[in-house]
């Protein structure tokens, strides 16, 4: 997939079809929004060029060029429109076919889409609607959670400390006083992921379900299930769990991870990777 690096003239589907203009939204600092091009919101709020990154939600097609490469977030607008737009189809396995009518699909970049979704890194685009030669119509923008998919919760809670440099994509949980901070025990029950970063009181988004990058601790293969670490809130493979039988106590303690979910894909230490957030609790040495 190639991000444009041009306007675009992208047709509009339907010779009378009723405009549905969205106001005119404002635009991310250091981006540049080319004309025809889909759109989303960040979790910022801020318009920027549709690609992988499946926090984005896209609003529709750019009806004009807007250059904010050397702006502030919101010193541009640039006008949003939705409806039903020719687009460019992917190619092989990603490929949009005519047995695709009615499917949700999903933007790869600002000009592609998908009918996967790459195990959860793009965004949903719309809904196909019909098709000419090798381009997809896809009514586009605006998707509401359940139509995407329905697999991803959020939940909203105000941060109980500063976690806009050191917190996003971090395992948090709840404070006692209905805030989130850092998850700072290894194995422990976690909320979810920090999927922006919020400065203290401010609104924290928190992944309870679903796909979301998480930095990685270490070397972690998919398929690995995973937990927080100590201190530093990334995440770790999981410790099965296995009864404690010192005490030798009919009471035996449970010793072991609390499961967050499954890695989908290979992480580095340090580094963002994917995961499946599925909070599953113990899970035991031998599988039966």
């Amino acid at each position: 997939m190639t991000a444009a690096a041009t306007n675009l003239d992208t047709r509009r589907y339907g010779t009378e079809a009723v405009v549905r203009k969205l106001t005119k939204l404002p635009v991310a600092a250091s981006t540049h929004i080319y004309q025809g091009t889909i759109v989303a919101l960040s979790l910022s709020g801020y318009l920027v060029p549709a690609s992988a990154d499946a926090s984005l939600h896209v609003v529709g097609v750019a009806q004009q060029e807007s250059d904010n490469s050397a702006g502030t977030a919101g010193a541009l607008e640039c006008p949003v429109e939705r409806g039903a737009f020719y687009l460019v189809n992917s190619s092989s396995t990603a490929a949009i076919s005519e047995a695709d009518i009615g499917r949700i699909v999903y933007a790869a970049d600002d000009n592609v889409v998908s009918r996967t979704n790459v195990a959860g890194t793009y965004p949903a685009c719309g809904v196909v609607v019909g098709f000419e030669g090798t381009k997809p119509i896809v009514e586009v923008g605006l998707l509401n959670r359940a139509e995407a998919g329905g697999a991803v919760h959020d939940v909203l809670f105000p941060a109980g400390a500063d976690l806009s440099s050191t917190g996003q994509n971090l395992f948090v949980k709840l404070n006692g006083s209905s805030q989130i901070v850092l998850a700072d025990t290894a194995g422990e029950q976690a909320l979810g992921v920090l999927l922006n970063a919020p400065a203290s009181a401010a609104i924290g988004i928190v992944r309870v379900l679903g796909p979301a990058r998480v930095i990685s601790g270490g070397s972690i293969a998919d398929g690995t299930l995973l937990a927080t670490t100590a201190t530093t809130a990334r995440a770790k493979a999981a410790v099965a769990a296995t009864t404690d039988t010192t005490s030798g106590s009919s009471t035996d303690a449970l010793v072991g991870s609390f499961v967050m979910g499954m890695a989908l894909a290979d992480g580095t230490s340090g580094n963002a990777m994917l995961m499946l957030v599925n909070p599953m609790g113990a899970i035991p040495t031998t599988a039966a």
